[in-house]
């Protein structure tokens, strides 16, 4: 009996410690995948200068999510068992299960139309406001997502985790304005710079549009929180598998991003825009096309979009969104420090000092206590009393040791 009971909590211990293992490797993926993602979009379009339309990129990125998922989604239960012993059998099998995805899918609309929503904000916003406002804005998603989490799931954050994604938004800020071409001048005095050789209408057409444009931001940021807490609701509600979440996601997004993409292309016809000469420059072998504008670097940029899709699904379906928000944020740290490794991006110690500051900062968040975490239930108290006795027969002595006992045994008020 003791060596079973034995192995029992060994094996409760290996189960505990596969989670853990799987729940930090995925954010670690995520973590890097943002990185390389973000390095190599840079490189594409700052340095290879290479002309291809972003919702091209998008389309092919979420076309690839569709076809993984959808070779990889399992059969829900609800389907029951079938025969899989002849080819037919399974092929049918598997359209069975692509149309039942399918057909239960409307809730992965949300998110979609969502993630339309917040990209046509972020580029008007960015017509509107400094680049270096907006990303600075924009690192308040950890804030958003920490309140929706408390919102839509009803997840608290003790206060030392709140001072600690506090701590995280406040680093990853100070990055972002340190790193930014005009980060060395207040977005005030730029305002004010900019509008004071101007008509008085012209001063006051100004700040409405940049209020218009922090008004944006913030309303990206809101919905971005949202929409990460509500995909972990329907992630985590044991309805459907992550690969059958990331098919019905992935299904929405080509057919949005693929009329977005049929659109452009038209405009761009009607347009006649003068072609850009592809020779004037000698292309370094990286960008050697692939498929019509698509090179290497591109297509690397299309593997690394569709997998960071998969991977934001298992790191809430394994973690939670504010953690995945947090990994995400955490990539900003890594993306400096590649820039000055392998880019020639010159150190900044300010930057050093705020990536420090995150990463403790991440610790800290992993060690603090939870405030949803159960107290552990106080030991049972096998009283040494007759049972059935009458509380009348108790003298004085018995009384006061059954009120210590109890009181040690709860030590709760």
């Amino acid at each position: 009996e003791f060596r079973f009971s034995s192995f029992l909590h060994a094996h409760s211990f290996l189960g505990v410690a596969s989670m853990l293992g799987v729940k930090l490797g995925v954010l670690v993926l995520l973590c890097a995948q943002n990185s390389l993602y973000t390095l190599l979009r840079r490189y594409s379009r700052g340095v290879l200068r290479e002309q291809v339309s972003t919702s091209a990129v998008l389309l092919a990125a979420e076309m690839l999510k569709l076809v993984v998922s959808a070779l990889l989604v399992e059969k829900p239960d609800s389907l029951g068992k079938s025969s899989h012993n002849e080819t037919s059998g399974r092929l049918s099998s598997r359209l069975a299960i692509w149309i039942h995805v399918a057909s239960t899918s409307m809730p992965m609309a949300v998110p979609a139309i969502t993630y339309l929503i917040m990209n046509t904000l972020s580029f008007k916003a960015m017509e509107l406001i400094d680049a270096t406002v907006f990303a600075m804005i924009a690192q308040l998603k950890t804030l958003t997502t920490a309140l929706a989490c408390w919102i839509v799931l009803g997840r608290r954050l003790s206060m030392a985790q709140w001072r600690a994604v506090l701590a995280l938004t406040i680093a990853v800020s100070i990055i972002t304005f340190q790193r930014s071409a005009a980060g060395r001048v207040s977005c005030d005095m730029t305002v004010l710079a900019g509008t004071s050789a101007q008509p008085e209408g012209r001063n006051s057409q100004a700040l409405l549009s940049y209020m218009a444009g922090l008004s944006m931001v913030m309303l990206e940021i809101s919905l971005s929180g949202w929409i990460s807490a509500y995909f972990e609701k329907h992630l985590k509600n044991g309805g459907m598998s992550v690969w059958a979440r990331n098919l019905q996601l992935a299904m929405w997004s080509v057919a949005i991003y693929g009329m977005m993409a049929m659109m452009q292309s038209f405009v761009a016809e009607e347009a006649h825009d003068e072609p850009i000469d592809q020779n004037s420059a000698p292309k370094p072998l990286l960008a050697t096309p692939i498929i019509g504008n698509f090179s290497i670097v591109t297509c690397m940029v299309v593997l690394l979009g569709g997998g960071g899709g998969l991977l934001v699904a298992f790191a809430i379906k394994y973690a939670d969104a504010l953690m995945k928000t947090m990994a995400t944020a955490a990539a900003l740290v890594a993306v400096v420090a590649a820039e000055v490794l392998f880019l020639g991006a010159p150190p900044d110690p300010i930057v050093c000092l705020a990536g420090a500051l995150a990463i403790v900062t991440l610790q800290i968040y992993g060690d603090a206590p939870k405030a949803d975490a159960e107290r552990p239930a106080p030991a049972k108290v096998m009283s040494s009393f007759p049972i059935g006795r009458p509380s009348t027969d108790m003298n004085d002595e018995e009384g006061k040791q059954l009120i210590r006992v109890v009181s040690e045994a709860d030590p709760s008020p």
